[in-house]
């Protein structure tokens, strides 16, 4: 699931805000939040508690999701390529 969410993420299809919040609240909580989640549940995070006194843009952070979703579908595909 937690693949699905982010290769919509990455492809567009899904606002990363949301999608990070999913895996966050559904899949990441429901497994304990392991390693491999992590940053996508940090984006979520920062996401969600968001002030415009930060001095990044909600932009910035929802780009920041994105790349995260696509680090987390790269290793699985070099999990993949390796079996």
């Amino acid at each position: 699931m937690a693949y699905w969410i982010a290769s919509q993420i990455a492809d567009g299809s899904l606002h990363p805000a949301t999608g990070t919040h999913l895996i966050w609240a559904d899949i990441a909580y429901d497994l304990g939040y392991p390693e491999d989640l992590q940053h996508l549940v940090s984006c979520a995070i920062n996401l969600d508690d968001w002030e415009e006194s930060w001095g990044v843009s909600r932009e910035e952070l929802n780009r920041e999701a994105v790349e995260a979703a696509n680090q987390f579908l790269s290793r699985r595909r070099r999990h993949d390529d390796e079996h």
